[in-house]
């Protein structure tokens, strides 16, 4: 069989992919290289999310739930297989021939939208912080930090909105970030402020404890002061880093890790696009939302490359 397009990635923009590609009747296929739905989303399922259209917040994993419900109505006509990870990749006169470890796909376009590849948290650079068992750099249960003192580092959304999440939750919140200014919504930092203490310009220097940390040493990073804090938890959120980088086998031109795009999502190579966290071009925020209107812009175009005289007929 060819596909008219085979997505790569089933998180949320490649859901949403599959979702429009449906509704424009593209023959299309998801391959995910992992058993799970939803991307990076995984990674936080009780993380709640304020930026989301629509909603005043809303817990990560209900958004994959919605974002899956959503794409489940096409699965019959926008099939996705799991655990089928994408090994290489060979172009012909008008098709590609992707190869993954579950067998070939050949398709007329590829879009990429699996964030450039799979990723791994930035750890805490303290060699004791291996050993310790409370050092936490995704959160699965909320309610395992009930009555605790946590302590969260981190200056981005991850860090802001966990610490925002376990307010109600836990006996004490510190979010510590090193440097004055967060990364975060202000909105959301604004409320942190107000409901949590938050502590900075501080860097973590040191853990106090055998098996699980009991205190983090904190350095001022204008006064130099040292300041223990106890704890029963730490929460890091220092971001992610790629484990492998998957750029090379699309042959596409990069810039800075990215993928760089044209204003239609095109990559450089003709009938390869790209959308979500691994694409660049003037302006890029790294939004789940505009990571979906991506995707919708980019299955603008493949459909009009197969349809040139197509209206799209998304639904509203």
């Amino acid at each position: 069989m060819i596909y008219d397009l085979v997505i790569i990635g089933a998180g949320p923009a490649g859901l949403y992919a599959a979702t429009c590609a449906a509704m424009n009747k593209i023959k299309a296929v998801i391959i995910e290289s992992s058993s799970e739905y939803g991307g990076q989303l995984t990674l936080y399922r009780e993380k709640t999310i304020y930026d989301m259209p629509g909603f005043a917040r809303i817990n990560a994993n209900d958004l994959a739930n919605n974002l899956f419900e959503q794409y489940k109505e096409y699965e019959n006509e926008v099939p996705l297989h799991m655990n089928t990870q994408a090994t290489g990749v060979e172009e012909h006169d008008d098709h590609y021939v992707l190869h993954t470890n579950q067998g070939l796909f050949i398709t007329k376009t590829i879009l990429l939208a699996n964030g450039g590849g799979m990723f791994a948290p930035k750890k805490l650079e303290i060699t004791e912080a291996e050993a310790m068992n409370n050092i936490f750099y995704f959160v699965k249960d909320t309610s395992q930090f009930k009555g605790k003192d946590v302590i969260v580092l981190g200056g981005g959304d991850s860090a802001v909105d966990w610490a925002l999440t376990l307010v109600d939750i836990a006996k004490s919140v510190t979010l510590i970030h090193r440097r004055h200014d967060f990364r975060a919504h202000q909105h959301n930092v604004d409320d942190a402020r107000k409901r949590l203490n938050v502590m900075t310009p501080f860097v973590a220097k040191d853990v106090i404890g055998v098996e699980s940390a009991k205190a983090l040493i904190v350095e001022n990073m204008e006064t130099k002061e040292l300041v223990s804090i106890q704890t029963d938890a730490i929460l890091v959120f220092y971001g992610v880093s790629p484990v492998k980088s998957k750029m090379d086998q699309w042959a596409v031109d990069v810039k800075d890790n990215s993928i760089l795009v044209s204003p239609n999502m095109q990559t450089s190579r003709k009938g390869i696009y790209a959308v979500g966290n691994s694409v660049f071009y003037e302006g890029k925020l790294r939004m789940i939302v505009t990571a979906l209107g991506e995707a919708a812009t980019a299955i603008g175009a493949i459909t009009k490359f197969f349809y040139p005289e197509k209206t799209l007929t998304y639904k509203h």
